[in-house]
Formats: C-alpha cells, structure tokens, sequence
C-alpha cells in the first residue's frame, strides 16, 4: 500500500512540474507595454499589447490608450523560438503588401520583447500590469442638458471584440420598434442576425470572383433580411458565444471565413452553393454555437420565425434607408457607393432639408432612427460635435463624402433629441462599441449629423406627405 501511495504522490508531482514547465514554455502570455520610437516624438504612440492562450495558439490584442482605442484584434500572433511576430493587417485594414504590425525578440529574462513596429520604427514593450479601460455612459441624461424627447428603448448593448456594429444597432432598433407597437420588451440576439449574414455575403464574393466585399462590416439592410427569412431569437437563448468565451470575439472565426472564402473563389468543377454554405456554417458555429431550432420563452415554445411574429411583430418592408447627396437624383432610390453596400441595396435620396425633417419628425413622434456614419472626427468623451460651429449646406455634405472626410464607419441608434444650454440641438445616441470612450449613450449635434451621416434606417410612416408626394412610387 506504500508502495502504490509513493507512485501516486510521485505522478501527482509529475503533473504539477508538467504544467509549470508548460506555463513556463509560453512567457508571451500577459500584457506589454511600449511607446513607439520617432524622429518626431509628436508622432509616437503608446502601445499596450495583451497575449492569451487559447486553443493551444497564442490569441493577441491591441489597445492604445492615448488615443482612446481598446480590443483591436491581432489578425494573428506566432513564434519561432525567441522571436515574435504579430499581423494586423485585416483588422486595421491594411493592403497584403503592408508589413507585419510588430516583430520582436524576447530578451532573455521574459521581461523585454525589443522590436519593430509597422516595418521600420522601433518599439520596445516592457511587462506591464496596466489595465486600460474605457468609460461606458449607462445614463442618457447629461448635466447641463435638457433632454426634449426619450424614446423607450432597451439596455445598452456591447458589440465587444467584433466589428458587427451594424447588427447590434439595427437589433436595438428592431427592439425599441417593437416596444412602440406595444410589445413586451425584449433584448434579442445580434449575432443570431450576424450568421445569415456572412453566409450570404460569402455566396456573394464567390459568385463575383473574390470581386466582392467579404469583412465584417454591414449594413441594417442585412439585419432586415435576416429577420424576415428566419425571424429572431432573445439573447437569453442564443447569446452567439460558446460556454467557454467570456466575450464576442470574431478575429480567428473571421479569418477562417475569409480563408475559406478565398479557397471556393479559386475552385473549380466540384463547387455548389450548398457546399460553401455548409462550411461557412460550420466555421461559424465553431465560435458561436448552434441556433436551437425550437425554445421556450416565457413558459411557451417557440421557434424563431413564430417568436418574431408574435414577440417582436415588425413588418420588414415597412423601413426604408434615405440618405442625400447630389450625385444622383433626388426623391428617388440608387445604390449607394459604399464597400459594405455588397448586396447593392437602394437607398432613398432627399435633400438635405427633407432629410433633416425625416429625421427629426420621426423622434418627435417616438419612431426611433437608426444610423449609419463616420466618426473619426470630433468622436470624443461622450460626444460627437464638430470643431467649428459652420452650417453644413448640400455642397459642403456632398464635398466631405466626395474626398471622403465622412466614410461609412459605424453604425448607432438614436432614441431622442436633447438640447444644451444656448438651444443648440443634440441627439441622444445609443453606441454599442466604447472607442474614444463614447460607449453607452453619446450625444451627437445636429452639425455633426448633417455632415458626418450616410444615411439613416426610418420606418416609411414618419415620412410627411408633402415629400412622399415628391418621392412617388420611389417609396
């Protein structure tokens, strides 16, 4: 009986020196920190990079705290031996000709990984217990504001780690539509929207050749498709997160698709829809799980296609997205020049007056809007305001999306109209990302909204008849 004690204590011991080996073998995991090395220090930026394992592959992150940006997905991290490599090219958008983000060699001791960021300035990262975090505005009431109209809505969402901000805008849209027809309120599932989604849009870019957009970016119109050929589900239910992820993470699920994407664009012969379909489901479901085919919610059963008739009860073809600019004809539909406009969807083109109007009626008359914009400038603490106070007209709004100043970048919800102190108008946003700390609510002015929108999602409803008269059958 010794004896067999004596061997189990000594394998027990075994494993225990297993695992610290192992956990020794991998000094990449944890958090370094390092500021870029420039000529001109006006040009250096801090850099915070955060390692993981997961999966038996190193997982990577990238947060800069001077700027105010957290969660950048690294494309993918590896090493060989001492050094460290680090892609980021689709995550930031970068060409394939564009270097690797970061390259380095842990110096020995673990504590030092001395590099080269971008291809060729130096940056040094230092371990680092530095957590860098962003604030979240859960209150739509700000002091010195007095907010003129709130329309009930749903909590805030939290797209984390993805770029699927369309779909959780449109979803708080779909939930606060439902809540105005007098339905219970529901927070569904953004990511059940999401897998349609990227299916359809991977059929697309195969079909075109690889000619097509194929990356995480979307518009409300997918979400709306979705919706109506397959209904939707709580979030309760069907979260779009896999028991072991604490968070929404797309980076590898999203270059698995687009790897598999890019195969079935150079096949040939053996190819159907339905086996690139099946596959881009598979990969899908590897990082968000499957979708049950029946639930029961609130003591019935349902499947997703009866929830949404009875739950949510939207019609689909009752929105419309309008837009204006003056290179093509107003109070008709064309389609709208943008990467993520895939599926070649008709926006409604007002000028710049009507459109304004569209907007505001709808708030006024508790039809919230959903938005589509860009926000590099003036994105900032809670608000979105430009850094002079000019009118916008038709021509300096056609001007900016001409030399694309305002590009198609994120996607929001507005619920209200708030007003400061001298009258000056706001409109209280919902935001589902929190990057130069602007998550939760933010509030937008109204120059920002007339210069820096694409476009907006309305129901047709709100939109008075002296322009549906305009508009026609375009409608």
């Amino acid at each position: 009986m010794k004896t067999k004690n004596t061997i189990i204590i000594i394998l027990i011991f075994i494993g225990f020196l297993s695992n610290a080996q192992n956990k020794k073998q991998n000094p990449l995991e944890g958090s370094w920190m390092g500021k870029t090395n420039t000529k001109d220090l006006s040009t250096s930026e801090l850099v915070l990079f955060r390692f993981e394992l997961k999966n038996n592959s190193i997982k990577g992150f990238m947060d800069f705290p001077e700027k105010r940006l957290k969660d950048i997905a690294l494309d993918k991290v590896w090493q060989v031996k001492d050094s460290v490599f680090a892609d980021a090219r689709v995550s930031l958008g970068w060409p394939e000709s564009a270097p690797l983000i970061f390259k380095g060699v842990i110096i020995p001791g673990d504590s030092i990984i001395d590099g080269v960021w971008g291809g060729n300035t130096p940056l040094k990262l230092g371990r680092t217990n530095y957590v860098f975090k962003l604030k979240t505005n859960l209150n739509p009431k700000i002091t010195g504001y007095k907010i003129i109209k709130l329309i009930e809505s749903t909590p805030i969402k939290d797209q984390q780690a993805t770029g699927d901000c369309w779909s959780f805008a449109t979803t708080s849209f779909i939930e606060t539509e439902a809540i105005r027809l007098g339905k219970k309120p529901i927070v569904l599932s953004p990511m059940f929207f999401v897998r349609p989604t990227y299916i359809n849009k991977a059929e697309n870019y195969i079909r075109r050749n690889g000619s097509s957009f194929f990356g995480e970016g979307d518009l409300t119109f997918s979400v709306l498709k979705a919706y109506k050929d397959f209904g939707a589900i709580p979030e309760s239910i069907y979260s779009g997160k896999n028991a072991t992820d604490s968070k929404h993470d797309h980076g590898d699920m999203n270059n698995a698709l687009l790897e598999k994407a890019k195969f079935y664009k150079n096949s040939h012969g053996d190819l159907t829809p339905e086996i690139y379909r099946r596959d881009m489901d598979e990969i899908l479901t590897q990082t968000m799980g499957e979708v049950p085919n029946t639930f029961t919610y609130d003591g019935k059963e349902f499947d997703t296609k009866s929830f949404a008739k009875e739950m949510i009860g939207i019609n689909p073809n009752d929105y419309v997205e309008i837009t204006s600019f003056t290179h093509h004809p107003f109070y008709s539909k064309f389609n709208l020049e943008i990467e993520a406009n895939w599926n070649n969807n008709q926006y409604l083109n007002l000028p710049l007056d009507d459109f304004s109007t569209v907007i505001d009626g709808a708030l006024m008359n508790n039809y919230s809007v959903c938005w589509d914009g860009d926000i590099y400038e003036g994105f900032n603490d809670g608000f979105a305001v430009l850094g002079d106070n000019k009118i916008i007209t038709q021509q300096i709004r056609q001007a900016a999306f001409d030399n694309r100043t305002t590009e198609d970048i994120h996607n929001m919800h507005i619920i209200g109209i708030a007003e400061n102190e001298k009258g000056n108008k706001f409109y209280i946003i919902k935001n589902s990302g929190d990057a130069k700390d602007c998550g939760g609510y933010l509030y937008m002015s109204k120059e920002y909204l007339l210069l820096k929108t694409i476009s907006v999602m309305v129901n047709k409803n709100v939109i008075p008849k002296t322009i549906s008269k305009k508009i026609g059958k375009n409608l």
